[in-house]
């Protein structure tokens, strides 16, 4: 339920929308220590607030929620491994296959820089990844143009959908998920891949770890999911990356900010013209403005402004990201 507070990507999302779209109801305690039942019916101003900047609110104690058959029981996850001289190729075809939200409903892409030391000690590589909620043989044609780049290394599985986010290292018992790290995330939303904004990213990312053999386990993630069943939603409805994740050592603090913050400032750089500079609320390093997490709109802040004022005014709920 957390995640849905802030919005909640998923991989069918692209049939049903964020995780805040199918939230019916919640009891939520207030700073005052009262509960109120807050749906559509019930504090229609507070659940239209809940959904995207919930955590700013109160704390949820019940929830009722939208439930669906799964559209398909199975998903198909290939994982592509390629050398740097790949790059310009492999964001091109990402850009194809998700052009203006077109991106199908059944796949979710990750594209990341990481070291592997299998390949090389010094250069990154690039790492491709497909999820399909369908057969492999749909999801063929999908990977074929990435097949025909030529990775150095390729594997494949079939899982069923509770499976997947293990599959994908980030299930419950996997090493991000464990309590006592401290991931640090620089995340930024882009409207399409500029490949030349990628390679500096590229070439910026090769620096860090090669100058800070400690920071060796740090990435850099582009993660694509369909838009389809979002788009579906009416955006008023609602108040609602590409991370660098260092380790956890406090000498290495600075080290990562800095170097997050320049990714940060190259994407942004390198987005469609005169876009502006969002981030995900539930990635987010508590460095953004409000309106990087919660939008640009004047009239969407100043009704948050006035929920705050009116829910918590003593800002007992300011510890992550608050609305100001």
């Amino acid at each position: 339920m957390g995640p849905g507070l802030g919005g909640g990507f998923g991989r069918y999302q692209g049939y049903f929308g964020l995780v805040l779209d199918n939230i019916i109801e919640m009891d939520v305690v207030l700073a005052d220590g009262s509960m109120i039942v807050v749906s559509e019916t019930s504090h229609s101003d507070l659940y239209w607030g809940m959904r995207g900047a919930g955590h700013n609110f109160g704390i949820v104690t019940r929830f009722s929620y939208k439930i669906y058959d799964i559209p398909y029981p199975d998903w198909y996850i290939a994982t592509l491994v390629f050398t740097n001289d790949k790059l310009e190729e492999i964001f091109q075809g990402l850009n194809t296959f998700g052009a203006n939200g077109t991106q199908l409903k059944e796949a979710t892409t990750y594209a990341l820089y990481a070291l592997n030391p299998e390949i090389s000690a010094t250069e990154p590589v690039i790492v491709f990844i497909l999820e399909f909620g369908g057969p492999a043989a749909d999801a063929a044609p999908i990977l074929a143009p990435f097949y025909a780049l030529q990775p150095v290394a390729a594997t494949n599985e079939t899982v069923p959908y509770t499976g997947t986010a293990h599959a994908g290292g980030a299930g419950v018992t996997d090493a991000v998920c464990q309590l006592g790290d401290n991931w640090r995330l620089y995340p930024v939303g882009l409207q399409s891949y500029n490949i030349r904004t990628n390679r500096a990213i590229f070439d910026l990312y090769k620096d860090m770890v090669n100058k800070n053999p400690a920071m060796s386990s740090s990435i850099v993630q582009f993660e694509g999911y369909p838009q389809e069943g979002v788009r579906a939603v009416e955006p008023d409805s609602t108040a609602s990356y590409a991370p660098i994740w260092p380790p956890s050592e406090p000498a290495l603090a600075a080290v990562a900010d800095d170097y997050g913050h320049q990714a940060r400032a190259l994407f942004h750089e390198g987005d469609v013209p005169g876009s502006t500079l969002n981030t995900y609320v539930n990635y987010a390093s508590s460095d953004e403005t409000p309106e990087m997490l919660y939008g640009y709109e004047p009239w969407r802040l100043e009704r948050l402004r006035e929920l705050k004022r009116e829910y918590d005014p003593r800002g007992r709920f300011n510890f992550y990201n608050p609305i100001r």
